[in-house]
């Protein structure tokens, strides 16, 4: 397994709300995280680097038994962070309301877990076709699955940054959790909208199926998300199963 990850500030922005990681514990098992403090709120990036940071290290000390146990552990250990960030926001007003979208895929054996809130996005690339493992915890993307607007009229939207659900968003951090299998020669992108607003899914694909590596492709995502005017931080994390599960 190859992985690339990176995070870098824009074009626009003055500073970097978003942060990235990845940890692997005794088993050699592997978690990446990814997290984009929510813009406009104080505290975004103090928010999104104590879910990755708390997440991963918290995996670093903790060893895989069985899926239903694991599952209950990172639905615990997301709603312990969830609880930690909103009180600090009480305790503090320089960081009250401050919240985070999070993307967590833990790799064991031949299958990871997903797990997300906001609209932070992680794609799947297989046999050449990408498909988009999460749904936008997003306001617009509400509105346009009940019809009430179309995907250009969200793209354009004022509420297009508004996120429903996230971590600080309220006291309900309940996340729903896939177990997905992996095989040889899968490709995953965790991002954050800082890329995926700035090139399409068409993009994406093309370019996560170049004969290039992995790193080159991140590269190449995060330059033409940045060339299209970068509008906010845009980070990435690619996950490329070259040796198939075996080797995981």
């Amino acid at each position: 397994m190859e992985v690339a990850a990176n995070s870098v500030i824009g074009k626009q922005r003055t500073s970097n709300e978003d942060y990235i990681g990845y940890f692997y514990n005794s088993q050699n098992a592997m978690i990446a995280i990814l997290a984009d403090g929510v813009g406009g709120s104080n505290g975004g990036d103090i928010a999104a680097s104590m879910a990755v940071d708390y997440i991963g290290n918290q995996f670093e000390n903790y060893k895989i038994k069985s899926i239903s146990e694991t599952k209950e552990w990172l639905s615990e250990i997301i709603k312990n962070i969830n609880s930690q960030i909103i009180e600090i926001g009480l305790h503090d007003e320089t960081l009250s309301n401050m919240a985070t979208t999070i993307v967590v895929a833990l790799f064991f054996g031949n299958q990871f877990m997903l797990t997300h809130l906001g609209d932070s996005r992680c794609y799947l690339l297989r046999n050449e076709k990408l498909q988009q493992l999460t749904i936008d915890h997003s306001y617009v993307n509400f509105l346009v699955e009940k019809g009430e607007l179309n995907p250009e009229e969200a793209a354009s939207s004022e509420m297009k940054n508004v996120i429903v659900k996230g971590l600080g968003v309220s006291s309900n951090a309940e996340v729903d959790i896939s177990t997905i299998q992996i095989k040889p020669n899968d490709e995953l992108l965790i991002c954050s909208d800082g890329l995926t607003k700035m090139i399409d899914n068409n993009e994406i694909q093309s370019i996560l199926q170049k004969r290039i590596s992995t790193k080159q492709k991140l590269d190449t995502l995060i330059d033409n998300a940045n060339d299209n005017g970068g509008l906010d931080n845009i980070s990435a994390i690619v996950i490329n199963n070259l040796l198939g599960s075996d080797h995981l």
